[in-house]
């Protein structure tokens, strides 16, 4: 098969399923304490003491589980944000990301994620990427990366539809 050019667009991305105060505990991997309203495994959580890349694994009544210890050294109360995933593209043939921009769409600056995975094992691009208001962020610095058939690209955003996302991608190389 021939290599070609594509864009991947998608418009309005970001999810924010909730934010909510828990209780964490040492080396602990469970949020406590917490409304769970609205919150699904797979999300990605934000909390100072776990780090980046860690997701929910199972949701109880008041209490979530998560994928990665906690790196507190004493029981820690903080406030949690639950953000859901955006698949923004999926490699059906091997493909190369090139680069891509993703565009804050609010009026405030947001937080922003990428991450390239397959089912539940993933690896961040950007972590926590601050974008000001009206401002883009630009995937070109970070180098090509090789995608599998199968594997997504993925984005989170911390508020609800707050980023337009294009990707750059050369499908089709051997």
């Amino acid at each position: 098969m021939a290599e070609s050019f594509n864009n991947s667009l998608v418009r309005s991305a970001g999810i924010q399923t909730t934010s909510a105060s828990g209780t964490v505990g040492v080396s602990s991997d469970r949020i406590t304490g917490i409304s769970t309203a609205g919150v699904n495994v797979g999300d990605l959580v934000v909390n100072p003491n776990f780090r980046g890349n860690t997701k929910v694994t199972s949701v109880g009544i008041t209490s979530v589980g998560v994928n990665e210890t906690s790196t507190n050294t004493a029981i820690s109360t903080s406030n949690t944000q639950f953000l859901g995933v955006t698949t923004v593209y999926t490699a059906t043939q091997k493909t190369i990301l090139i680069g891509g921009t993703l565009s804050n769409l609010t009026n405030n600056s947001i937080d922003l994620y990428v991450e390239v995975g397959v089912g539940n094992t993933s690896a961040l691009l950007g972590s926590k990427i601050p974008v000001p208001a009206g401002a883009a962020f630009v995937m070109s610095d970070t180098g090509k990366t090789v995608l599998k058939i199968g594997d997504e690209v993925r984005v989170y955003g911390n508020t609800n539809n707050c980023l337009d996302v294009s990707l750059s991608l050369l499908e089709g190389v051997n």
